[in-house]
């Protein structure tokens, strides 16, 4: 049975707090119409001229989700792999754009078990969502779940699975966020889409990485010059013309387009 609009608002707002701003066509609602349903932290990665950091955090990432959709490949009648998918915005919006299949990888199981629920109420059945780790993943269900750990002996490197792979926001919260475009490089059939933060305060023009951790130790954000991440990619084996670099958020966000058909993976030098 469909919910009603006041059943479904009932279990949006038992299931709060939500991280991302998903709409239920039917009922004509989202998860976070009520800012209290809203993770009210500062969403500056969602942030346009015309919105405040609150609406920022409560629309989440639908600003970002319309700053970067025109210039994002087709995903019709593709495989999407989507990394850190959080509460499941994007893999929903790639569903609703046609993809074959899309799954969502994410380590935290609050947020899956929403995305799961979401998925079951909007009926999206080609869509499926996993608890694990990039580095852990093999393209299987039987990956095992949470972060890399001191007891994994190898880290898979599976090739070609999927024809889309897409991060946003995520690649600054890896701890090993070289090797995970490295990986998903490798991963990919087509194209390696990357949303990410620019490093605040750093010559763009200038090839340098900077960490941040926070004072409790409980995480930390790497971030990158645009500089650096195109020699990165170019060391890789990623040529020059097979990059796109799209800037939005006022200049604070780069996405990185990558089309990897000509990618060969083969590491030469030192």
């Amino acid at each position: 049975m469909p919910y009603t609009r006041e059943e479904l608002q009932a279990e949006i707002t038992r299931r709060a707090p939500w991280y991302q701003c998903i709409e239920f066509p039917e009922q004509g609602i989202t998860t976070t119409d009520d800012p209290a349903n809203a993770m009210l932290d500062a969403a500056w990665d969602n942030k346009t001229d015309d919105i405040t950091l609150a609406e920022a955090a409560r629309l989440r990432p639908r600003p970002k989700w319309n700053a970067i959709k025109e210039y994002l490949p087709s995903v019709r009648g593709l495989d999407v792999l989507e990394i850190g998918s959080n509460c499941g915005f994007f893999s929903f919006e790639f569903a609703r754009a046609g993809a074959r299949t899309v799954t969502g990888l994410d380590v935290a199981p609050k947020w899956l078990e929403n995305a799961e629920w979401v998925r079951s109420v909007l009926g999206h059945q080609n869509v499926r969502f996993q608890n694990c780790d990039f580095m852990r993943y093999d393209g299987t269900p039987g990956t095992p779940a949470g972060l890399l750990s001191g007891r994994d002996a190898t880290i898979p490197l599976p090739n070609r699975l999927y024809d889309v792979v897409f991060m946003s926001t995520v690649l600054d919260h890896l701890f090993f966020p070289l090797f995970s475009i490295y990986k998903m490089c490798r991963i990919s059939r087509q194209w390696v889409v990357i949303d990410s933060p620019v490093a605040p305060g750093i010559d763009p023009a200038r090839s340098l990485a900077h960490l941040a951790v926070a004072p409790d130790n409980s995480h930390h954000g790497f971030v990158f010059s645009e500089t650096f991440l195109r020699n990165y990619l170019g060391r890789l084996g990623v040529p020059a013309a097979s990059l796109q670099v799209h800037h939005h958020n006022q200049g604070r966000n780069i996405t990185y387009v990558i089309d990897v058909r000509q990618f060969t993976g083969s590491l030469h030098g030192a």
